[in-house]
């Protein structure tokens, strides 16, 4: 679903997908994870419980599936800006959406104390796109009416030309 507008979809870099029952701990960075993204594996490591659980409840914005797809999409579209249209479409308008953010910052203050997105989302860029676009499937309409500038940023990022009005489920 996060690449339903695109006509490149694959991801150079991403491979495979590890999954364990529960959490696991990472022996690379000693701590336990629910997810992660790993480039230098090219894989996606994930607890199947926190990723049902995703998809079981579909509207607290938090879906383990769709936010370390989007890492994976990230890391790949930053390698790929110039040789695919899929990467571009997504990494120029993400930065359209951080210049926007940067530029209103009332708009932004907003956004961050409204908590319709969890403060993780403001820990830096890779953690904001991934937690945003999680939000925007799992809560569209809310997303749309509180924040449509932000909403039509992803959804020209994600190349979707119908409006989100459900979650996916």
């Amino acid at each position: 679903m996060l690449t339903f507008g695109y006509r490149d979809y694959i991801l150079k870099t991403l491979d495979k997908f590890i999954i364990y029952p529960k959490v696991s701990y990472s022996q690379i960075n000693k701590a336990h994870h629910k997810g992660e993204y790993n480039p230098s594996y090219k894989a996606i490591i994930f607890s199947w419980e926190d990723f049902i659980e995703g998809y079981d409840i579909s509207n607290d914005n938090f879906n383990l599936g769709i936010h370390e797809i989007v890492h994976a999409m990230h890391f790949d579209y930053l390698r790929e800006i110039n040789e695919s249209i899929s990467a571009s479409i997504f990494i120029n308008q993400y930065q359209k959406l951080l210049q926007f953010l940067k530029k209103d910052e009332l708009y932004k203050d907003n956004l961050v104390k409204s908590k319709y997105l969890r403060n993780y989302a403001f820990t830096n860029n890779f953690e904001f796109i991934a937690v945003l676009i999680e939000a925007f499937f799992e809560t569209p309409l809310e997303l749309k009416i509180q924040f449509p500038e932000v909403y039509n940023y992803v959804k020209k990022m994600l190349n979707y030309k119908q409006e989100i009005h459900t979650g996916w489920k």
